[in-house]
């Protein structure tokens, strides 16, 4: 059976697969862990019709909206939400204060951390790697998310260096290296990523 903490809420019509962990404590929840007061965690939310399947772990005060479906064995941390109709494949990790919009495809094992934004109608490929680290966890510096417009459309295995804006309705092509802003309807591709044409007109959406 799934593992529900605290005052998780789940909507109606929610499938939870059998080993699907809903509200686990985050970290400014770490003393409730340790001292098993479980039924005090504030938990998470998933909204109506999600599909959340086995394996996935939900941290508390995450938030899915509503027809939100994720692959085996995702993890999603606290402070983050979910719009709408998006996906999460197999494997993902979506890392503590992300905002994810709606009807957004994360297709499998994406890794996806702190403080990144991602807004409407994105695809980001299997494999695509955000960061937000310039220093490697050299000193205590500020974790900067990758802010990723509406429409945009992210090959396999492209890694998002931290910080970078990729502008609406650009495209990345697979295994790109992405080390600096990306105006909209761009095409970029390459190690370091380079622009290489326009979107098409009749590709773009309006």
């Amino acid at each position: 059976m799934p593992q529900i903490y605290g005052k998780s809420k789940i909507g109606k019509g929610t499938f939870l697969g059998h080993s699907v962990v809903v509200g686990h404590p985050g970290k400014s929840e770490k003393a409730l862990l340790m001292e098993n007061r479980l039924n005090d965690v504030k938990g998470a939310v998933i909204g109506n019709d999600c599909v959340i399947r086995d394996g996935t772990i939900i941290y508390s005060q995450a938030t899915l909206g509503d027809n939100v479906q994720t692959g085996h064995n995702a993890l999603i941390r606290e402070d983050t939400t979910i719009g709408n109709r998006s996906m999460v494949g197999t494997l993902t990790i979506i890392e503590d204060n992300c905002t994810i919009g709606e009807r957004v495809s994360i297709q499998s094992a994406v890794y996806i951390p702190t403080n990144t934004v991602i807004e409407d109608d994105v695809f980001v490929g299997p494999r695509v790697c955000f960061t937000n680290d310039k220093y490697m966890g050299r000193g205590d510096v500020k974790l900067l998310g990758a802010h990723i417009e509406r429409n945009v459309r992210i090959g396999a295995n492209s890694t998002i260096l931290p910080g970078v804006r990729i502008g609406r309705d650009a495209l990345v092509g697979a295994g790109a290296v992405v080390t600096k802003d990306v105006e909209p309807y761009t095409m970029v591709a390459g190690v370091p990523a380079r622009k290489v044409g326009m979107v098409p007109e009749e590709h773009r959406r309006k």
